[in-house]
């Protein structure tokens, strides 16, 4: 079942409220302050049934400029507008400015109902219909239906009824699948039921018993009851006019503005990127760093704007601009804002939020105004693109869903698209990079070893979790590995062990440095696990050859032709890898191994057993139980090191 909602616009003391009460039977004019001053303040909401069965929700929105405020956050829900101008006064003020604000707010059906006509003659409804149709040419209204009605005498009532009820039927069917957004623009205690908070259904739908998100704020609250029009009901639909109680929410908790919905779906910004226009009726100007006042839903707030393409706008033009805001906004991509300007007090324009949370600092350079157009015309999967490659690292489903701006459902067939093109890489389950991003790190990887390299001639490469910290610092390490992994299957770099180097990169020693290599080498397999001292290694050298040794010594550590045991014993890789080749086939028969174990089955002194038993308890390969060793997390995390 459809569920749209048709909004009244126009200049105050034009009949909407008679309007809608001819229309559905109900009195919209709620308050108290409302009957007394014959205005309406705050919108005021019924629903109204067709011949056929269906229904739509109607909001009759306040016209009266003091109120103009709350004819946004009425606005804000409406599928279909009814343009409302008495025949006895015709064109004024407001119905001008509530024209410009359903422009902008991107309402693109509709028609216009003359009120009042048992108070005019033909001759002036004649000029009243020519003044209107000069209005509304060029917008969404242009070439739409005229109905005349009076709410007094019942004339063109049904008419009216007929012509709503062909255009609900051609209304395109909302996404009920969305995760559920509901703007607030109510908040009341219920005695019984706590606070509750009403609105219109904007996206998605929510049950009773869901977990909703009041934003800003951030707090949780399961969602206990629901009414939709008056009535109680377990779930509500994108379109449908809700109040929502809210379980376990003090006073003051949630307020008019505030934004509920499923958690972690929307942006709660402080800056935005957007489309602006200037209204072609305005005559004013919008120039940079002015202070505008923004209505977004039921939100109002100041913004600050900087313009990007221009440096002002004037009538009828529009350009991108970043609008830094005094108070934190929930919002989407694709949202409709309001601005005006409050002195002197008109609606100026408004456009379209293209970027609800930018990451880097404002530019106006030809790559941003690309982005932005590609976030304004662009398909989900060129907007899921770019939004990876502005990540700039690894990244998970939802963050790739909240920097695009799309819901899961779409996010997830962008990914599955994007990765058979080649555009995304699957480093690990769940975890993605951009290919371009993979390609600047690439690029970036290469300079580092470069560098490296050059500084450190006679190291076997960087220690992979140096690489990592500098080529990925934000990067947990399961991703950055993934990452340097996939580096490496690319041909750009060569991993051993524990270093990184450049695949065409060698130790080369000079003749003297390659006469020391060769003796320690000698020396170091064939003292096997009972090695001397780094200090008495060093003696096997004369004075000259101090500064070689040292250099080549530590260039076999880096390189990994020794391993260091503690810093005062250093094995040769080969004795090391027969050194736990024995340990790793002793525990696959054993649960434990002693001291004693160990020294006798490696032919070695109690000092040498017991410095690579620690080593093993240091690397959590096992642990001291009693007098003996078992195992932990097993040889196998040696491999991930």
């Amino acid at each position: 079942m459809k569920h749209v909602i048709i909004g009244t616009a126009g200049h105050v003391d034009h009949g909407k409220t008679a309007l809608v009460k001819a229309l559905t039977g109900v009195d919209t004019d709620r308050l108290e302050e409302e009957k007394r001053r014959g205005v309406t303040i705050e919108p005021g909401f019924a629903y109204i049934d067709f011949d056929d069965g269906s229904r739509a929700g109607i909001i009759d929105v306040p016209g009266h400029e003091r109120f103009i405020r709350n004819m946004l956050a009425g606005a804000g829900g409406v599928d279909l507008a009814m343009l409302v101008v008495a025949a006895d006064e015709g064109v004024m003020p407001q119905t001008r400015e509530h024209l410009g604000i359903l422009t902008q707010l991107g309402i693109s059906d509709g028609l216009v109902v003359i009120t009042k006509i048992d108070k005019s003659d033909s001759d002036w409804l004649e000029l009243v219909i020519d003044d209107i149709e000069e209005l509304i040419s060029g917008t969404f209204l242009e070439g739409k239906q005229f109905v005349k009605v009076s709410a007094h005498t019942g004339e063109g009532i049904q008419e009216l009824k007929n012509a709503l009820q062909a255009m609900q039927s051609k209304t395109e069917e909302k996404d009920t699948d969305k995760p559920f957004r509901l703007p607030i623009d109510r908040v009341f205690p219920v005695d019984g039921f706590g606070i509750v908070v009403t609105g219109t259904l904007i996206e998605g739908s929510v049950n009773v018993g869901d977990t909703a998100v009041i934003l800003p704020s951030g707090e949780k609250a399961p969602v206990r009851n629901i009414q939709v029009h008056g009535d109680n009901a377990e779930k509500a639909f994108t379109g449908q006019r809700t109040a929502i109680s809210l379980a376990g929410v003090k006073r003051g908790t949630v307020q008019r503005g505030d934004v509920l919905a499923l958690d972690g779906t929307l942006n709660v910004s402080s800056m935005i990127d957007v489309q602006l226009r200037v209204l072609p009726e305005s005559s004013r100007t919008i120039k940079n760093s002015s202070e505008l006042h923004l209505y977004h839903g039921a939100r109002t707030m100041l913004a600050k704007v900087f313009l990007i393409e221009k440096n002002e706008l004037k009538s009828g033009e529009s350009c991108y601009a970043r609008l830094k805001l005094k108070e934190p906004l929930p919002c989407k991509r694709d949202d409709r804002f309001v601005v005006r300007f409050y002195s002197p007090l008109e609606t100026i324009g408004g456009g379209v939020i293209l970027d609800s949370h930018p990451q880097s600092r404002l530019s106006r350079n030809d790559t941003a105004i690309e982005a932005l157009k590609i976030r304004e015309q662009g398909s989900f999967e060129e907007i899921a693109s770019l939004a990876a490659y502005e990540l700039g690292t690894v990244f998970s489903e939802k963050q790739l869903c909240m920097r695009a701006d799309v819901e899961m459902k779409t996010c997830r067939e962008a990914i599955t698209s994007l990765i058979k093109k080649n555009e995304l890489i699957e480093l690990i389950s769940g975890k993605y990079i951009s290919r371009n991003i993979l390609n600047k790190l690439a690029v970036d990887c290469v300079k580092l070893l470069e560098s490296y390299h050059k500084e450190y001639p006679l190291r076997g490469g960087m220690n992979i979790a140096e690489l990592r910290q500098k080529l990925i610092p934000n990067a947990d390490t399961a991703e950055a590995n993934a990452v340097i992994k996939t580096l490496e299957d690319g041909g750009v770099i060569k991993l051993s062990d524990k270093v990184s180097a450049l695949p065409d990169f060698s130790i080369t020693y000079n003749p003297a440095q390659q006469e020391i290599h060769d003796k320690l080498n000698t020396e170091l397999q064939s003292s096997k696990y009972d090695v001397k001292s780094p200090d008495e290694l060093s003696q096997l050298f004369s004075k000259a050859e101090k500064r070689d040794f040292e250099q080549v010594f530590e260039s076999m550590i880096s390189n990994g032709e020794l391993v260091m045991v503690t810093p005062l014993i250093y094995w040769h890789k080969s004795a090391y890898n027969e050194g736990l080749g024995q340990l790793k086939s002793h525990f696959e028969k054993n649960d434990e191994i002693t001291l004693a174990q160990c020294r006798d089955m490696l032919a070695t002194s109690r000092k040498y057993a017991l410095a690579i038993l620690e080593y093993l308890d240091g690397k959590q390969v096992t642990k001291m139980q009693g007098d003996s060793r078992i195992l932990v997390k097993g040889f196998s995390v040696l491999d991930s090191m």
